[in-house]
């Protein structure tokens, strides 16, 4: 017993003399480049297991026992770094990016990471914090220019989150419809577009993202990279990967972010300031001898604007202060201007993160509210974010991500010319925008512009009885009285387990989902231009789980590596909606209600229902880290295609060289080759291969019930996917260890069996089918050059430049079809179309056109000097652009930053209805210009003015084929070229826009003294900053042509003035 307690004795002495050696040293580890904390960082002493972590500040601790040790550093993406201990107890240091590591880790298909050397396809990464600059209401909108290949067609910012339509490498589908799929860390999930009537465009479903929670997007450009997505990515694939907490890090951190910004309308239509309401230049005049304004009329061909008093609109109103009196007939030179409003968006957020040894979360929540440009618009979005993981054991790890979205908006409505808003084309140049404001008066009467013709004679002389809108409703009318609302309910995520059977081998399974809930409501009020009030109500809901299953095998044997990825996958998607609508009016003005209908309500309900069982495969082989083998094949079982004819296979091959490895030379960090190929498909929407009945309505004017019916499409059993046929080569260089990039893509792809519509017989009992035929094709390049002109400890500057070119062809529709319309529009019974020829450009314009004399080219024109038009048959040419791309630049100055964004586009066209009818109704600044003789046009062809017109006359005139030069009346000559003749109102849609600019500050630790912040970011931000060039007029927006229906953007029509925001971003960090 003695012994035993003096060995103890002695053992304790022994320790607590080691103890007494030990001391604790701390210290931080951040960036080099921009002096951020790095967490996670591996802090160990060299020679020994003795080690930690830093935190989510970058900081650690660690007790040592001798002055001679070395601290080893090292962090993915980092170059690895030893400090001598020394005496020292606290420590100050710094890691440098490895640029031969960085960006070697990327997200493919299925989440799949992999080294970026190794891919034979093209994909082109954008990290988060180029999304969230300037803070665009729709994160799809923040791609414009960032990717080669990528288009993206916007709407105005004062539509508030609408559709911005993405295109990667042309459109690939009859139907011009190429969406890509959108992924969300794994999760596929929906990006319908939402549009009403009248051109109400509610944004597509991707602005129900989160872009604060976005830690990169890859691109996925073509049928190569997105194979092993089957029927659904035959389009291309955003990949969406979301921040996370990190690991290890004990300490809890806090984000805070909010940004505001004042939202301003420009780029106006120039409008001509002379002359006013009407359709003559003389006065109507009362007995009284009192002047009036032609209230009936909707154009602006009137008289003079000179001060002359006369009876204006607000004058025939008993309540009005004015009413009966004379006021000078002045023009408003900012009356379209001024029915606008500032606007306003503020962006609050939170994150908590953190982590420990086996567990990271992440939480967020973020707020938005924009208050529209127009009057009575507004969005209100909320989104939280909840990310988390587990490691139950050392090989069990439990993750989720879950997002929950909610929006309550009013918008605008925009592509139309039939509405009140839509004043460049319809208006008059005297209206006071300001006194339409206040619409209602206190005996109930509706303030409106646009009445019918004041009685000139008798008794009524003078007097308005019907104080009802002719045509158009005032502005603020239409704002107040007749709004459409929308809201979304919306939660998509996914759970899922993974288990680590062997170092090699990894097994997850996955529940993953998607489900929204659409409202919209709209309402006509009483009083106004419709012939009767109205109420609809319409719900929308979507549901698609994905059910998925994944092994993962990842070997290295010596000089050889191999990836294998063995899975599959349950698709089921349910959609349905429910609308209401009164019919006959309201029993009650102002109860909005389907009870309130005087007539039996209208009703309509869908359901849709589909399924795919997919099973797939890929194995990627590689030697000496320089040669790559990928294949991959994917089986797709769809329900919407025929039981016997359901099941088909996607394979891909793709294949990659570094042969930098191969050259000793410095200048070069890397060199690839890569090529592929790669079959894709698509298939149809549900309920085209088999009969279904129609239910009849129960109540259709009469007593009886209509019975079952069988729809007029003549189903096709033997229906199959359309098939992309995707081939690819391209070259990746890296110099200078990656200082200057070069990524360069030619791509052709061919897609067959197409899925067309085609007209049938009467004569079969049906009136269409739907049958496989026709080829589309697409080829052209992708270039991205990335550089590092400057890289200094206390300057950086960071360039990209992306330029894409790609040319879609018709090759072939149908045997016996040559052509095929996508759109249409009609007005003043002249329709154009939007069409696809055989053996011509995709998407070409088609309308009236000049006639012209065979011989000379010259215009013809009728005996009056007016120009002749053809039918509706002329072929304008494409309306796809030749080159598109952006050119982003960030100079990073001590604790400053400065970054702007460019983006561009060079050729394609548009047809301008706006401008059109700006012109047609006397408002554009052009009807009322000098002409060539010094004189107003619309001063009398007698006495010098006229519109200038150089022709040849037409057959069937008395001075048939004699050229002339004769000047025409700007009402007459207008009056007819700007309805009937299409050629003077299409443009060329190239652009070059400063889409985003952003001056920041960092204030770090060292700076912020005893504050309780670990960093705070300040910035200024503006976007959609300048349109530094376009051929287009003034007042024509070429990149912000997307109206939410319509897939392919070909036409403008009343198009919502762009919006320049500009404000300050501040972001917090604990």
């Amino acid at each position: 017993m003695k012994k035993t307690l003096l060995l103890l004795l002695v053992l304790l002495s022994s320790l607590s003399m080691v103890f007494a050696q030990q001391r604790e040293i701390t210290g931080k580890v951040t960036a080099s480049d921009d002096g951020t904390a790095l967490p996670g960082v591996s802090v160990v002493v060299k020679g020994t297991t003795i080690g930690t972590s830093t935190d989510a500040d970058g900081n650690f601790k660690l007790r040592i026992s001798d002055n001679a040790a070395v601290l080893v550093l090292s962090y993915l993406g980092y170059i690895s770094k030893e400090v001598p201990v020394g005496s020292q107890s606290s420590f100050n240091l710094s890691l440098t990016p490895d640029n031969q590591q960085l960006n070697e880790v990327v997200v493919t298909a299925l989440g799949i990471e992999r080294s970026e050397r190794s891919l034979g396809y093209a994909t082109q990464e954008v990290k988060g914090e180029n999304l969230t600059f300037t803070k665009e209401q729709n994160v799809l909108g923040s791609l414009a220019g960032k990717v080669a290949g990528v288009q993206v067609t916007g709407s105005s910012g004062a539509s508030m989150g609408g559709t911005q339509k993405l295109v990667i490498r042309g459109v690939n589908s009859i139907n011009g419809s190429s969406p890509p799929l959108l992924v969300v860390d794994g999760t596929p999930i929906a990006n319908t577009n939402f549009a009403g009537e009248a051109g109400a465009d509610f944004g597509n479903l991707g602005q129900d993202i989160n872009p604060e929670d976005i830690e990169s997007i890859n691109v996925l450009k073509g049928p190569a990279a997105s194979a092993l997505y089957g029927i659904r990515g035959q389009y291309g694939v955003i990949m969406i990967t979301t921040k996370k907490g990190a690991k290890g890090a004990k300490k809890v951190t806090v984000e805070l972010s909010s940004a505001f910004s004042i939202e301003k309308t420009g780029n106006f239509m120039p409008l001509q300031n002379l002359y006013g309401g009407g359709s003559k230049q003389t006065w109507n005049t009362l007995p009284n001898g009192q002047k009036v304004v032609q209230l009936e009329v909707d154009e602006s061909w009137g008289p003079k604007m000179d001060g002359t008093p006369v009876r204006q609109f607000y004058s025939f109103y008993p309540k009005d202060l004015d009413f009966g009196k004379e006021t000078p007939f002045l023009p408003h030179p900012n009356n379209i201007r001024d029915y606008y409003e500032t606007g306003s968006n503020l962006n609050n957020g939170v994150t908590i993160s953190g982590g420990g040894e086996n567990t990271n979360f992440r939480l967020s929540f973020n707020d938005t509210r924009i208050e529209g440009v127009e009057p009575n618009t507004f969005l209100r979005r909320n989104n939280v974010g909840v990310s988390a993981g587990i490691d139950i054991s050392k090989k069990l790890n439990v993750s989720t991500n879950l997002n929950i979205a909610t929006n309550n908006a009013r918008r605008p409505t925009q592509g139309s010319e039939f509405g009140a808003r839509y004043t460049n084309q319809w208006f008059q140049r005297n209206v006071d925008m300001n006194r339409l404001r206040d619409y209602k008066y206190d005996d109930g009467r509706f303030l409106q512009w646009n009445l019918r013709a004041v009685p000139l004679t008798g008794a009524s002389a003078g007097v308005v009885s019907n104080f009802k809108a002719l045509y158009w409703n005032n502005p603020f009318f239409e704002a107040y009285e007749n709004p459409v609302d929308d809201s979304r309910d919306r939660l998509f995520g996914d759970i899922g387990l993974t288990y680590q059977v062997l170092p090699a081998l990894k097994l997850s399974g996955f529940m993953r989902g998607d489900m929204y809930t659409q409202n919209i409501e709209s309402r006509i009020g009483f009083g106004g231009q419709e012939a009767v009030p109205a109420y609809s109500v319409g719900k929308y809901q979507g549901q698609q789980m994905n059910y998925e299953f994944l092994a993962q095998y990842n070997k290295e044997w010596g000089d050889f590596s191999i990836n294998t990825n063995l899975g599959a996958n349950l698709f089921t998607d349910r959609y349905t909606y429910l609308s209401m609508a009164t019919v006959g009016g309201l029993s009650a003005p102002g109860f909005y209600n389907i009870d309130a209908s005087i007539d039996r309500p209208a009703t309509s309900s869908y359901l849709r229902r589909k399924e795919v069982r997919s099973a797939y495969a890929m194995v990627s082989l590689g030697y000496k880290d320089t040669y790559f083998l990928d294949a991959s094949i994917r089986n797709d079982n769809s329900s919407a295609l025929p039981p016997d004819n359901n099941s088909y296979y996607y394979p891909s091959l793709s294949g990659s060289f570094v042969f930098s490895e191969l050259l000793d030379w410095n200048p070069l960090s890397l060199g690839k080759l890569r090529a592929s190929y790669a079959q894709a498909g698509s298939d149809l929407a549900p309920y085209q291969t088999t009969t279904f009945y129609s239910a009849g309505t129960v109540y259709a004017g009469t007593t009886s019930v209509n019975p079952l019916s069988v729809p007029d499409n003549l189903t096709n059993p033997l229906i199959e996917p359309s098939f992309a046929h995707s081939y690819e080569a391209g070259m990746d260089l890296k110099f200078f260890q990656n200082r200057l990039g070069l990524d360069l893509t030619f791509y052709r792809q061919k897609n067959v069996n197409q899925i067309i519509p085609l007209q049938v017989s009467g004569a079969s009992g049906y009136g269409s089918t739907t049958i496989n035929a026709g080829l589309i094709e697409n080829k052209g390049f992708e270039l991205s050059l990335s550089g590092t002109p400057i890289d200094k400890s206390f300057i950086t500057w960071n360039t990209t430049l992306n330029i894409s070119r790609n040319r879609s062809k018709v090759v072939e529709l149908a045997p016996g079809i040559n052509v095929y319309n996508h759109y249409s529009t009609t007005y003043s019974s002249v329709t154009s179309f939007l069409n696809s020829y055989a053996g011509q450009a995709f998407g070409t314009l088609v309308g009236p056109t000049y006639q012209r004399d065979a011989a000379t080219g010259k215009i013809l024109l009728d005996s009056n000097g007016i120009p002749l038009f053809t039918a509706a048959t002329h072929n304008f040419g494409t309306v796809l652009p030749d080159l598109t791309g952006g050119f982003q630049n960030s100079v990073r100055l001590w604790k400053f930053d400065v970054s702007a964004m460019i983006d561009y586009q060079v050729g394609g066209q548009f047809f301008s209805r706006s401008k059109m009818l700006a012109m047609r109704t006397g408002q554009a600044a052009e009807t009322a210009a000098l002409n060539d003789n010094g004189k107003n046009v619309r001063d009398p062809v007698s006495e010098g003015g006229g519109v200038k017109v150089n022709g040849i006359y037409g057959p069937g005139t008395p001075k048939a084929g004699q050229e002339v030069t004769l000047y025409v009346n700007p009402q007459t000559y207008y009056g007819t070229t700007a309805r009937r003749i299409y050629d003077d109102w299409l443009y060329d849609a190239s652009y070059v826009k400063l889409r985003e600019v952003r001056i920041g500050y960092i204030l770090d630790k060292s700076m912020l003294g005893k504050l309780p912040f670990e960093r705070v970011g300040l910035a200024l931000i503006s976007r959609n900053v300048a349109q530094l060039w376009q051929k287009a007029p003034k007042g024509l927006d070429p990149s912000e042509l997307s109206s939410g229906g319509q897939a392919i953007s070909w036409y403008e029509s009343g198009q919502l003035p762009t919006v320049r925001s500009y404000g300050v971003n501040l972001n917090i960090t604990f």
